[in-house]
């Protein structure tokens, strides 16, 4: 099973400025702190809608930003990179530091800032990602269509 969802309750000492997030890979389900300082929730809802589009249509390579703030803001963005081989969606949370970029990030092509899948780092270190099947990210849009992309369990 796969989703991803704003629960609306908000990060404490946020004002109210940031939001717990979930996010579930197969078996595997993590939290997430999303900042509200530019994107409301609504926002991240079509990109997690548009990014799965587009790893269903056949992309290699896709993500799922958790938590946005422009770089005039913030010096980071956090992400799950989805990176397709055939029926298996390869999954990792990654953060961005938009110094490290190549070019300027774009939240209208996000996907241009999306690094090549390596699964070991420079100093030879596995890096951590999550499997699941293509279908589960169909079955997550099935869900949602005709759906309110609420925030679940809160304000």
């Amino acid at each position: 099973m796969f989703d991803i969802y704003l629960t609306g309750e908000v990060v404490p000492e946020s004002d109210d400025h940031a939001v717990y997030g979930r996010i579930q890979i197969e078996d595997h389900t993590e939290m997430f702190v999303a900042s509200l300082v530019c994107w409301r929730p609504a926002q991240y809802e079509r990109h997690w809608q548009e990014a799965c589009h587009r790893i269903i249509a056949g992309r290699q390579q896709s993500a799922l930003i958790s938590s946005y703030a422009e770089s005039s803001m913030s010096e980071f963005l956090m992400w799950w990179p989805l990176y397709r081989d055939g029926q298996i969606v390869h999954v990792r949370n990654e953060l961005v530091f938009y110094s490290q970029l190549s070019w300027p990030f774009s939240v209208e092509d996000p996907w241009s800032s999306i690094r090549d899948r390596r699964i070991v780092t420079e100093q030879g270190l596995e890096i951590s990602e999550w499997d699941m099947r293509i279908q589960s990210v169909e079955e997550f849009l099935e869900r949602k269509q005709g759906a309110d992309w609420e925030v679940r369990d809160g304000v």
